[in-house]
């Protein structure tokens, strides 16, 4: 008898001191970034039958368990996958918003300023100091074409640079969830199957972080693996085998980085369709449905000015009555691309703006001018339908536009993440109170079971002295 009551009591000091120990690791990773909660389970020991019914023989803990649930997590996965694109894509199109709508810096007035002075050439044809600032401001013109076409360079350039690191970032996680499937598996098989909790929540924090930087779809095997799987569904992470991506250059674009995945057969690029989600799938929207769209559009402003603006000066004739020549040059009659980059005036000398329609009237003639000035608001770009201005303007609303919409989404997202979250949060992160109150439940227990050990020896002495 008494050596029973010890056995039960010995019972509820393990299983007491069992609980301790998990409340006390539960209180000191409070705040360690991915840690879920952890529970020791207990369960009543196998009863001893005899002939007055079953006897219960104590506690016995049968797991330590972690508060976790699949469900939420594969949504809060999914919302920091979308969060994470809409920043990136926001963050990135800010800046061009910010370019094109600078109104000291942006294209506009520049334009304006240029357009001034070819109105004061037609109001003065004669005037050398009225040709000279029309130049002047044709220089200051085409050097901010120059300018804003370097500045979306720059873009392009850091958004190759940022897909680099994060393929670099996308790498050195999928190595580290690999390497942990395989340290998991051993653990847990030689714990007799007992899950590794503190390990596994590593690597839900790895994939979390993957998620950050790509969208991630998780399948958990049977032997305890996470298979990953990213963007539309290529195979990342297959049990402790880790693929590897490179950042290469594009078959169609050397200065265009693309993602492939590296095979023994070769690298493989994938489709930018495919990589969606994440700080990258981010990065990629922003190049294909913004970046490259304002470029092109940049282009063919600047292509459009240099092409109708020669062809009316063309028409004209200087103050030697010689017909003009190309006002601009630098740009390709035959194909917009880079022409904001090209631009450049073709005239130095302020005589050979081609002010006069014809020989006739002298330096006082200054119809051509005029024509010139009028190019300002003329539909002649985007199929006669849009002036200088209106196209650019027309530019500027589309991103801003988009800006902001991405903003708003980029802000609805965030706090959707942030709900799931605290979902989350609430069922498997640690309450202090709560671990507080258990550590005073789980002492008592102990003292409890150490006062049954007590007497189960008291017993046993006065057995002893019979």
């Amino acid at each position: 008898m008494a050596n029973g009551i010890m056995n039960v009591g010995v019972s509820g000091l393990r299983a007491a001191q069992v609980a301790l120990l998990t409340t006390s690791h539960n209180i000191g990773n409070a705040t360690t970034p991915g840690y879920n909660r952890q529970q020791a389970i207990q369960s009543a020991s196998t009863p001893l039958a005899n002939s007055h019914g079953f006897i219960g023989r104590g506690v016995q803990i049968t797991t330590v368990q972690r508060i976790y649930n699949q469900h939420l997590v594969g949504q809060s996965l999914q919302a920091q996958s979308q969060s994470s694109q809409l920043d990136s894509h926001y963050n990135e199109i800010k800046q061009i918003d910010n370019l094109l709508a600078d109104t000291t810096s942006g294209l506009t007035p520049a334009l304006h300023n240029f357009f001034n002075a070819v109105q004061d050439v037609a109001s003065n044809p004669a005037s050398i100091s009225s040709r000279q600032a029309m130049l002047s401001n044709a220089e200051s013109l085409t050097a901010r074409f120059q300018q804003m076409d370097q500045r979306l360079s720059e873009m392009r350039e850091g958004v190759n640079s940022q897909i680099t690191g994060s393929v670099t970032e996308i790498n050195s996680l999928a190595q580290q969830i690999a390497g942990l499937n395989m340290n998991i598996q051993a653990v847990e098989s030689s714990a007799s199957g007992q899950p590794a909790n503190d390990l596994l929540d590593q690597r839900d924090a790895l994939v979390r972080d993957l998620s950050k930087v790509i969208n991630v779809d998780v399948v958990r095997q049977n032997n305890g693996h996470y298979n990953v799987f990213i963007g539309n569904g290529q195979s990342l992470v297959v049990g402790s085998s880790a693929m590897t991506l490179k950042a290469v250059p594009s078959p169609n674009d050397p200065q265009r980085l693309v993602v492939a995945m590296d095979q023994q057969g070769g690298e493989i690029v994938l489709p930018e369709h495919q990589l969606q989600g994440g700080s990258l799938g981010g990065l990629l929207a922003f190049r294909s449905e913004t970046l490259d769209s304002v470029q092109n559009s940049f282009d063919r402003l600047a292509w459009g000015i240099a092409d109708t603006f020669n062809t009316q000066h063309q028409e004209g004739f200087d103050l030697q009555s010689v017909r003009g020549a190309n006002f601009f040059e630098g740009t390709d009659p035959a194909d917009p691309s880079q022409a904001a980059r090209n631009i450049r005036v073709a005239i130095s000398d302020p005589a050979k703006i081609a002010a006069a329609d014809n020989n006739d009237g002298g330096v006082t003639n200054n119809r051509n001018a005029l024509k010139l000035a009028e190019l300002q608001t003329a539909n002649t770009l985007q199929g006669g339908t849009a002036s200088y201005q209106s196209a650019y303007a027309s530019l500027v609303s589309q991103i801003g536009n988009k800006t902001r919409e991405l903003e708003v989404t980029s802000k609805a997202q965030e706090s959707m993440l942030n709900q799931t979250d605290q979902a989350l949060q609430s069922l498997s992160g640690v309450n202090l109170e709560e671990e507080a109150a258990n550590l005073l439940r789980y002492q008592q227990m102990f003292q409890a079971s150490s006062k049954v050990i007590e007497i189960g020896n008291s017993l046993f002495d006065s057995l002893l002295r019979i």
